[in-house]
């Protein structure tokens, strides 16, 4: 796998590819960091509502990362900032790229209390640390220096989430265990689906994986990163005092980026 490092001349299949992948995650951790935002209006005490505060700072924290690594390429990425931030309702398509599940649409149906504010830290963000984590191995050193601070961040996202569930059990008793026992499936299917379809031959494949990964842009394929986040989620659950839920099916509706064909990739890549 070939490195290269910040004012290095890039191949031009190979620079189209690193700004595509991103700004999908730098404009995603945006977007994400506004849902967190607005879920602090179910904080339920004064320390649950500081640290998911802190939260939300470190995500935004991740979009200034990864927009610095884009502005050295030579993207402007005022635009960018301004359209998520008039648009919160529903930004562009045609100016951010921002994942289904961190648009407004999509996150108002999965947060309806704090609850399940606790159980997507615990349980789907362990996807995040997987899917996140392979980029400080990726080939383009500047984002692989970026991704070492997200990827702490983000484990330190997933202890919220642990740390936020027992409190909620601590104070809430068996009602509060049994309301977030009913969230299990649906933030396991959420975490299932952050890392993209299967990309063995025969399954629903990305039209640009094979790309990435020769690329060394992506280090681990999606069955890899589904074995691990699986193995890491058990132990968080069972961490947490909950139970297991089996044949949950995942959630791809929130398309990590993985399903834009080549034709759509190029007309995002012509506006950069």
């Amino acid at each position: 796998m070939k490195y290269y490092d910040k004012g290095d001349t890039l191949p031009a299949d190979y620079r189209k590819a690193l700004i595509h992948l991103l700004s999908f995650q730098a404009d995603s951790e945006y977007a994400g960091a506004q849902r967190v935002g607005e879920n602090l209006c179910f904080a339920p005490r004064p320390e649950e509502a500081y640290r998911l505060a802190k939260k939300t700072m470190e995500e935004y924290g991740h979009a200034f990362y990864l927009w610095t690594v884009l502005e050295d390429l030579g993207i402007d990425v005022k635009p960018r900032l301004a359209e998520l931030r008039d648009h919160p309702e529903n930004p562009d398509p045609a100016r951010v790229n921002v994942i289904n599940g961190f648009r407004r649409s999509y996150w108002r149906d999965q947060f309806q209390c704090w609850e399940d504010v606790a159980m997507m830290s615990c349980v789907a963000t362990p996807g995040a640390v997987i899917f996140l984590g392979q980029y400080t191995k990726c080939s383009y050193l500047p984002w692989a220096r970026a991704s070492e601070r997200i990827a702490r961040e983000e484990v330190g996202h997933m202890g919220f989430g642990l740390w936020a569930v027992k409190r909620a059990i601590e104070f809430g008793g068996s009602q509060a265990w049994e309301r977030l026992q009913r969230r299990v499936p649906k933030f396991l299917a959420m975490g299932m689906g952050m890392y993209g379809r299967p990309s063995l031959a025969g399954e629903t494949q990305s039209a640009n994986f094979e790309r990435y990964y020769d690329m060394g842009l992506k280090i681990l394929r999606p069955e890899a990163c589904q074995a691990q986040y699986l193995e890491l989620v058990r132990k968080r659950i069972q961490e947490a005092g909950l139970e297991w839920v089996d044949d949950v099916q995942p959630d791809y509706d929130q398309r990590m980026g993985y399903a834009m064909d080549d034709q759509e990739l190029d007309s995002r890549l012509a506006a950069e």
